[in-house]
């Protein structure tokens, strides 16, 4: 019983060691082990004090349903009862939120829990359980270590569903899955008193161990047939959600768009002179004339109209009393409108986005490296997530996040084994602009890489650098960005500051295949003739698997004195 995976999960136990060390949480914390906090609980709940099954209300439930328990009253565990009054759980379902490049804490998503049920009176309701930690501030590398080695705050919050999804649609632009799940009675009723046992317990959030993703998946693990067993460097929330897929627990999936990408998805179906026109409508405040067009583009115009006013609203355009009025009964307008000439008709768009699709978030790759004459053996590590190359046809744009990447190269003639980059954090975001929802492009890293002299000769250095831009999409196939970025380097003991604009282009081909080109010139702004331009090939083959991938680069770097070149070829593998 003590190795059951649900004892585990009551637990937040994985590989034998526990994620929660309080003592109000553990009753062997001193000397943990699961056999002796099995014995341990079984003495509190039938040894001990009376009425100690509301300290522990799931373990309870199960001890008694697995042993054949002498039952014990749950009806005065007033926190429980409060807790399952205040939010009924006839329903449970995994939600998503997409990522958040802006947010480090949800640079890979968030997800969480939504209960949906009825009150006494037969009104429904909606709860979102969610566990997070404060990670304000732009400091990174403070960030990181609190989080990753002394651990932050963590917070365990029920709020109305509502208040979420006005935060991540309206505010944040975040898309959200939602994933309603497959349990019994019991395992809801389990889940419940798990959460209640959660929220009196202090817990501490770890980024790469202990987080919403893991939480959540101790959760979920109450109603699996078989222990966590997660195979990258740490549990992901889209993870989460493929185990969840992969345990046959979900029912039923729908995504909820923000309108940000609502208005982007419409666009596409429409041409631009008809977009431009529904555009200066709402901007003007009038109702578009539908009634010359057929009923499936009218459909799509109206669709458009109310995207793009519920986006204007969000992003504090009608702030003015009369204007919201206005924007207001124009959206009512709109509503009666579809709801009276097209009510059979159903908006489906960006569908085919789904976390369960997606490669998974970390990856390998070993390859080999051509380098002026030389040649090298590469392997590159990337714990999470995924980089510009590589299939990101589930995301909504172009991006790329890294986390600690370490590329290292052994010289084949030599045996010499080198460290050529190590990325603490990288994120860039190629967000196709939009007339009607805007969209701004942009990058930011920090780590050691080589940084090149004017006779090209590599001196490592640690950076830290940012850019802004525009990308353009041309079609579904196409995309192309400029960004102006800065950056500063510490070499040789003192800082040096330059400039790094970039160009370049994105074309997703047939056959599963993407191109990338793109030039970097890197300018020295203290004037010290160490310019120079980076030239980029890249071509990349997914294969159907998702989880395996080659890549093709070749790269020129020319200063005014000399020129470099470099060709690889490398295997890549998703885990």
């Amino acid at each position: 019983m003590a190795r059951h995976p649900v004892w585990s999960g009551l637990l937040h136990v994985s590989n034998g060691r526990p994620n929660i060390y309080s003592r109000q949480f553990l009753l062997t914390a001193d000397s943990f082990s699961l056999v002796a906090e099995l014995n341990a609980t079984l003495e509190l709940l039938y040894g001990g004090e009376r009425n100690q099954q509301c300290r522990f209300p799931a373990r309870y439930l199960w001890l008694r349903q697995q042993l054949d328990l002498p039952e014990l009253s749950l009806q005065d565990c007033t926190e429980f009862q409060e807790f399952k009054t205040r939010a009924p759980a006839t329903e449970i379902s995994l939600a998503f939120a997409s990522e958040n490049l802006a947010q480090p804490s949800s640079m890979m998503g968030h997800i969480f829990l939504k209960l949906r049920g009825l009150d006494s009176n037969g009104n429904p309701l909606e709860h979102a359980i969610s566990f997070f930690t404060d990670a304000g501030g732009i400091n990174i590398p403070k960030l990181f270590y609190e989080s990753m080695v002394v651990g932050k705050t963590g917070y365990f919050s029920l709020s109305p569903y509502q208040e979420k999804i006005a935060l991540y649609l309206g505010e944040e632009q975040r898309s959200i899955w939602e994933y309603s799940l497959k349990l019994s009675a019991f395992q809801k009723e389990l889940i419940q008193a798990h959460l209640i046992e959660l929220r009196q317990t202090d817990l501490v959030y770890f980024f790469q161990k202990y987080n919403c993703a893991t939480v959540i998946d101790f959760v979920l693990s109450l109603a699996a047939t078989e222990p966590l067993n997660n195979t990258g460097f740490w549990l992901t929330p889209k993870d989460v959600v493929k185990r969840a897929e992969k345990l046959n627990l979900i029912e039923q999936s729908r995504l909820i768009s923000p309108n940000r990408w609502l208005i982007r998805a419409l666009r596409e179906q429409l041409p631009s002179d008809q977009s431009k026109a529904i555009q200066e409508d709402i901007d003007a405040l009038r109702l578009p004339e539908v009634t010359q067009l057929e009923p499936n583009q009218a459909f799509l115009h109206l669709q458009l109209a109310k995207a793009y006013l519920a986006y204007q609203t969000e992003t504090t355009k009608f702030q003015d009393k009369r204007l919201a009025v206005l924007s207001n009964s124009l959206k009512s307008k709109i509503s009666h409108e579809l709801q009276e000439k097209y009510p059979s008709h159903v908006l489906q768009v960006l569908e085919q986005k789904n976390p369960i699709e997606s490669p998974q978030d970390s990856q390998i790759a070993i390859g080999l490296t051509r380098r002026d004459e030389q040649t090298y053996l590469r392997m590159n590590l990337t714990p999470a997530s995924h980089q510009l190359d590589d299939d990101n046809r589930q995301y909504f744009s172009e991006t790329e996040l890294l986390l600690f990447d370490v590329s290292i190269l052994k010289d084949l003639r030599s045996r010499q084994i080198l460290l050529d980059q190590f990325t603490v954090y990288s994120a860039k975001s190629l967000i196709p602009y939009d007339a009607m929802s805007g969209g701004i492009s942009g990058a930011f890293r920090i780590g050691v890489a080589p940084h090149y002299d004017a006779q090209l000769r590599s001196n490592k250095a640690a950076f830290i650098e940012g850019g802004l831009g525009i990308t353009h999409r041309a079609g579904n196939d196409l995309d192309s960005f400029a960004l102006l970025g800065l950056g500063v380097r510490w070499q040789s003991g003192r800082a040096q500051l330059y400039a790094q604009p970039e160009i370049g282009f994105i074309l997703r081909e047939v056959f599963d295949m993407k191109s990338r080109i793109s030039v970097v010139m890197t300018s020295d702004l203290a004037g010290n003739d160490q310019s120079h331009m980076h030239f980029r090939f890249v071509q990349s083959k997914y294969f159907k698997s998702k989880d395996v991938s080659l890549h093709l680069s070749i790269d020129r770097i020319r200063s005014s004195e000399k020129t470099l070149s470099q060709f690889e070829f490398s295997l890549k593998k998703m885990f």
